[in-house]
């Protein structure tokens, strides 16, 4: 390829893209659907070893474009308490025998039945009234604002309006934008919770005299649709309208991977998301197409985790470059260029099933399908994955968040010609002895050249420089660092990447919501500096 390498994906890396999944801490959500099919595939044994830029052509646009429906909200209604009043008592004027009551009746009922009657029906009415206050008073809708930078709550309230809207009862940092409250919709600009992935698309040798942009990003418009803008080589970013438009199925917040790649001559794209029907999607892409089709994954009708907040991630392994030499920032543990190629090339996929199992695919260049590989267990499924797959030698990497809120590292070597051991097993997946705790529940994970994941306490974003040397792995603690500028919204999606810049040196950029309706990039030198940050512009319609 002769541009960087797609190092992204709502994590980064190179081939793959993905979700670069809001506002104070969030309630516990409750009511996830885990009872979801498992992959139609036979079992395996062990992990099966598997085996920027678009042109200015203007891309069709799908005959259907629709966007996903809100979710209904509904209005409570009140009763008021009923109270009986007690009886005045006679005035008593002088001593006499009082007046037999014997045979009196009132309204036909002998006279002390009629009072134990009126005793039973006051006890029936205020506790009928007690009851019904509980029950209808015990949610008052959410006060935050559209940005999403209040705290949706559930209270108790002695009395509910009958105009009022109760906000749905969802755990929060699980969920992101409407899904906390329809409030939260975004109307403008990109969606709120929108997945965010980056592909390299420059196939130029030199950045510096192509005239295709270097990177395009993946993201889901308010609308619903998934889209895509393109960085110019003057640095404008371009597109983003309903003619640059992926798919018209997505779920809401899906997340989004991408993976790109050059073979036999051809740039290749692949775009990952979650439908409506909660459905793990592909559509595939290519400088000799130019046309957006359905990719291989489909086929094999995989049904993700039904919550708001769902970790997907896709990963391209094997030659950092394809077929072609370009210009791309520095491997880890490279101080230049360096070239290396292989035969087996492809990628993985590993999405959650439910809250707290992922599921592994794999697919090698050529193949007609994917084929399942394991199933991970106990751990985060509403967090991202992030992965590691490209760098010369046997030994990959993917990252997930545990039950405890800890992104862990887990490796494995490849190479069936060497010795298995205790402390370095061969073709088996190893947790390594580093550990990243505290992160937001809902965190993307993300990596080229640093590893990144979301603060729980703070909502920014951490970055930190892993040396990768499976279970020698270590992080670099001298070179960890803050993304400088505003805080995330909680659980946002986030893409990485690292890319040349015209100077000849590197850039990091990082993509994250902060407000709910944009996509907010920040860049920094490769090496060292500050940060600085832009809004990319969508456009409305």
């Amino acid at each position: 390829m002769d541009s960087p390498p797609p190092r992204f994906s709502e994590t980064g890396g190179p081939r793959f893209i993905e979700h670069i999944h809001n506002s104070p801490p969030y309630q516990p959500y409750q009511n996830y659907n885990t009872d979801v099919p498992s992959p139609q595939y036979g079992p395996v044994d062990g992990d099966k070893q598997m085996g920027h830029r678009l042109s200015n052509k203007e891309r069709p646009t799908p005959p259907e474009i629709m966007s996903p429906g809100l979710q209904s909200v509904w209005a409570g209604e009140g009763e008021k308490e009923v109270a009986w009043p007690g009886q005045e008592p006679q005035p008593h004027q002088y001593e006499r025998p009082a007046p037999s009551t014997e045979g009196r009746k009132v309204c036909g009922i002998p006279r002390k039945s009629f009072y134990v009657l009126i005793a039973l029906v006051c006890a029936l009415a205020v506790g009928l009234g007690v009851g019904l206050g509980v029950g209808l008073g015990t949610k008052k809708p959410s006060s935050a604002s559209v940005s999403g930078t209040a705290t949706a709550t559930s209270t108790t309230s002695s009395a509910t309006s009958a105009t009022s809207t109760p906000t749905p009862v969802t755990n929060s940092q699980y969920s992101i934008g409407g899904a906390i409250d329809p409030s939260y919709y975004s109307t403008t600009g990109a969606f709120n919770g929108s997945g965010i992935a980056l592909a390299s698309q420059s196939f130029a040798k030199q950045l510096q005299t192509s005239t295709e942009g270097s990177l395009v990003m993946y993201f889901q418009h308010h609308s619903g649709q998934i889209r895509w803008q393109q960085l110019s080589s003057n640095g404008q970013w371009l597109g983003g309208s309903a003619s640059e438009v992926v798919a018209s199925d997505a779920k809401n917040s899906t997340p989004l991977s991408a993976v790109a790649y050059t073979s036999n001559g051809s740039s290749i794209w692949h775009i990952f998301y979650i439908d409506t029907d909660n459905r793990i999607r592909q559509r595939s892409n290519s400088n000799t197409t130019n046309v957006w089709v359905d990719g291989p994954i489909n086929l094999s009708n995989l049904t993700a985790n039904s919550a708001d907040q769902v970790g997907m991630q896709a990963c391209w392994y094997g030659s950092d470059y394809g077929d072609v030499d370009y210009t791309h920032t520095p491997l880890p543990g490279q101080n230049g260029d360096v070239t290396y190629s292989t035969d087996d090339v492809g990628m993985h996929v590993w999405y959650a099933s439910d809250d707290t199992t992922f599921q592994q695919l794999g697919w090698r260049e050529g193949d007609t399908q994917w084929t399942f590989q394991q199933s991970w267990t106990n751990l985060q499924g509403h967090a991202g994955v992030g992965c590691y797959s490209w760098g010369p030698g046997t030994t990959t990497y993917v990252m997930f968040v545990d039950l405890n809120n800890t992104v862990n590292i887990y490796w494995k070597d490849t190479n069936t010609n060497d010795t298995s051991t205790r402390s370095h097993p061969i073709n088996k997946w190893t947790n390594s002895s580093i550990s990243i705790p505290d992160v937001n529940p809902s965190t993307s994970l993300g990596y080229t050249n640093y590893f990144y994941a979301q603060s729980a306490a703070t909502n920014l974003i951490m970055g930190y420089n892993i040396s990768w040397a499976a279970e020698n792995t270590t992080i670099v603690g001298k070179d960890t660092f803050t993304v400088q500028g505003e805080p995330g919204l909680p659980g946002t999606h986030m893409s990485v990447s690292a890319l040349p810049n015209t100077s000849g040196g590197n850039d990091l950029v990082v993509f994250y919501q902060t407000n709910g309706s944009d996509i907010s990039e920040f860049t920094r030198d490769l090496v060292a500096g500050q940060w600085t940050s832009v809004d990319i512009p969508v456009p409305q319609s």
